[in-house]
């Protein structure tokens, strides 16, 4: 059987029962409604007005005759009847739509309708036959079931808020005394609350917390079998020594009893004697006591020696026998000596510019003083040097000068006549 034709029919039945309801109540509606408005129209004052309004039009156009007017008052009349009642009868029935209109409107005729078809549904008992609904006609939104009526069968990719299953066979099989997992078993963690027993190898990517009983219990018991076994501890401490040799050994951090050793790039502050042969480019030295760099510069005490471990000044300079001293001869005064007898130059573009000799000379080739310059010749100079400048004769004679004075512009006048 045709499920939609059988649907129509029950709709049908359905819809008929209902109109004919619906007919029966806006019939009974309907003539209390004409009723009530027939009731509240006064037809004698309607008929008594027209009637009067009519006769006093005419009477007032008709000759005075009893007769002519009784004869024509009685067709009027009868006219004037069959007008008001067709005026009437359109008064009557403008208002009785009109009533008719607004009692209609009051009625939701919607609600009706749902609650009749409601209670049809309600109380008829409708068989469809198998498989006479399809899927695409059934209206499955706010469509609830609960997992307690479902038993049996195979879901295939079965999925929930926490299940997704994309497997194609089996690969989850659950018993009252174990559950066996047929593919391999990926979680995030792991928690096994008893005894674990794995049949093959286990692999370890990850690390096991040095806190944990196992990683302390296979410690203790590598290390008491490696304790008591000494062939294998020699064998493994060559094995060991000969791997350094070869690779060199990397360790982040070294303790020497609880004291930080070296710590990355670092030593650590309990490093406090070291004979180390050879260092690169330091970027800053601190040493508190005697220092010695490579046997010429030593420093001790606030003294500083260059090629000598017993500096006499704060700075003792050492060229063979030749010393040199800088430091302080008395209150706000310092000094630059040279100690034994020997002559101190100081020299400038390879000329002696200032030679102080042992005897306590001073020796001064020129000497400049603000723009003019003081020097020694043999004769008489010709150089244009700045007005002023003096230069004194280094070979005198009697009644020759004493030296010349430039008058500027390569000009020169003697002075101090030697007699």
């Amino acid at each position: 059987m045709d499920i939609e034709n059988h649907v129509n029919g029950i709709v049908e039945k359905i819809i008929a029962d209902i109109t004919s309801k619906v007919q029966a109540q806006v019939a009974t509606v309907i003539s209390q409604k004409i009723d009530e408005a027939l009731s509240v129209i006064d037809y004698s004052s309607i008929l008594a007005d027209k009637l009067s309004q009519r006769l006093d039009a005419k009477l007032a156009t008709l000759p005075i005759d009893a007769t002519s007017i009784q004869l024509e008052l009685g067709k009027r009349v009868t006219a004037l009847a069959e007008t008001l009642s067709d005026q009437v009868r359109q008064q009557s029935t403008s208002t009785i739509a009109d009533t008719i209109s607004k009692e209609v409107k009051s009625i939701n005729f919607n609600d009706q309708f749902q609650t009749t078809l409601l209670t049809a549904i309600q109380n008829q008992q409708v068989a469809f036959p198998d498989q006479s609904i399809p899927h695409t006609s059934i209206n499955f939104e706010g469509f609830k079931t609960s997992g307690d009526i479902l038993t049996g069968g195979i879901i295939t990719r079965f999925g929930s808020t926490g299940i997704d299953d994309q497997a194609t066979v089996c690969q989850l099989t659950i018993m009252d005394d174990v559950t066996v997992v047929e593919n391999n078993l990926l979680t995030k963690d792991l928690t096994v609350k008893g005894t674990t027993t794995i049949e093959g190898d286990l692999n370890v990517t990850g690390t096991v917390p040095e806190s944990s009983p196992l990683f302390k219990n296979v410690v203790a018991a590598a290390t008491n079998n490696v304790a008591t076994d000494q062939t294998l501890l020699t064998s493994f401490a060559n094995k060991v020594v000969a791997q350094i040799k070869t690779d060199g050994l990397d360790l982040s951090k070294i303790l020497v009893n609880g004291q930080v050793a070296v710590d990355g790039n670092n030593l650590g502050p309990s490093i406090t004697y070291s004979n180390l042969q050879r260092l690169g480019i330091l970027s800053e030295l601190r040493v508190n006591g005697e220092t010695s760099l490579g046997q010429t510069l030593f420093a001790s005490g606030k003294r500083v020696g260059i090629n000598t471990v017993e500096p006499a000044q704060a700075l003792s300079v050492w060229d063979q026998e030749v010393e040199i001293g800088f430091g302080k001869q008395g209150s706000n005064t310092g000094i630059i000596e040279i100690p034994r007898n020997q002559t101190l130059i100081v020299s400038t573009n390879g000329k002696n510019n200032l030679v102080l000799t042992p005897d306590g000379a001073t020796t001064v080739n020129q000497i400049n003083m603000g723009s003019m310059t003081f020097s020694v010749g043999e004769l008489p100079p010709t150089s244009n040097q700045p007005k002023g400048s003096v230069v004194f004769n280094s070979n005198p004679s009697l009644g020759g000068p004493l030296g010349w004075v430039s008058l500027g512009e390569a000009r020169w006048a003697n002075f101090g006549v030697i007699d």
